[in-house]
């Protein structure tokens, strides 16, 4: 029961994972697990096998608790397929190929640089930011290609491909993102709209930039174009601030002072 209060707490979910000893250190907590036999697929021509090859451990970076980290030995299994004898090392759901941290310390990153920053996704998992750049890299991102009723449009900085600004092209009324753009040049977002179905779309969200607007007339024809909420406002306070200081001009400077404050 307190080994599989350990794998739980650990975030493994494979069921043949158990732990053989976990200690705590000055500056992190050391966990070893080892695996236990079970048949294994060969991923070279399918066929199954439970002959073992040989052993290792394996140095794997766990989630962190409170201040400290943890730090996974695990001891693995190498199998050899009884029809093609070529070797293998078992599957794991906790840590994938050619990876040194856990699955859930990805996951874990990715939630945090979804809602944050990659630094901040980088300080709670203890891992560097290019590590979490490089998750982030390696992510297939689905995009798809019917456009619903409400979209929304918006640039954003970026530094992809050497451009300063890209495009998020959103479902407002999913509040999901669809699909983010290389660039905000109009020939991409006709480009772009033109290759997607557009059938469903009436209305389109955007700020007040008339190369969005000149891109959304080209390839949607006539649909209702609206100020997004920040930009309305922006430009209601600029008019109501230029009102302030034509009548600013006029007044002593008292009363100057006081209308500032």
């Amino acid at each position: 029961m307190h080994h599989h209060f350990i794998t739980e707490l650990l975030g493994i979910k494979d069921s043949h994972v158990d732990v053989w000893d976990i200690r705590e250190e000055e500056s992190h907590f050391v966990a070893e697990l080892f695996t236990k036999p079970r048949m294994q697929k060969c991923p070279f021509c399918g066929g199954r096998t439970k002959r073992i090859h040989g052993y290792r451990w394996q140095s794997i970076q766990g989630p962190a608790f409170t201040t400290k980290e943890v730090h996974i030995s695990l001891w693995k299994r190498r199998y050899i397929c009884a029809f093609c004898h070529r070797t293998f090392y078992e599957h794991l759901q906790m840590i994938d190929r050619y990876q040194r941290c856990m699955a859930s310390v990805q996951t874990i990153a990715m939630k945090h640089a979804a809602v944050s920053s990659f630094r901040t996704a980088a300080l709670v998992t203890g891992v560097t930011v290019n590590r979490v750049l490089r998750w982030f890299d390696w992510k297939e991102l689905t995009s798809s290609k019917i456009l619903p009723r409400v979209i929304a449009i918006d640039e954003f900085k970026g530094d992809a491909d050497g451009e300063r600004f890209q495009l998020n092209v959103v479902d407002v009324e999913n509040r999901r993102i669809i699909d983010i753009l290389p660039n905000r040049k109009v020939e991409t977002i006709e480009k772009y709209l033109k290759s997607c179905d557009t059938g469903k779309v009436e209305m389109v969200v955007m700020d007040l930039s008339q190369a969005f607007k000149q891109a959304i007339r080209k390839a949607l024809g006539n649909p209702l174009i609206i100020a997004d909420r920040f930009h309305f406002m922006r430009q209601v306070y600029w008019a109501l601030d230029e009102v302030r200081r034509e009548v600013q001009k006029e007044l002593p400077k008292k009363d100057r002072i006081r209308l500032w404050n």
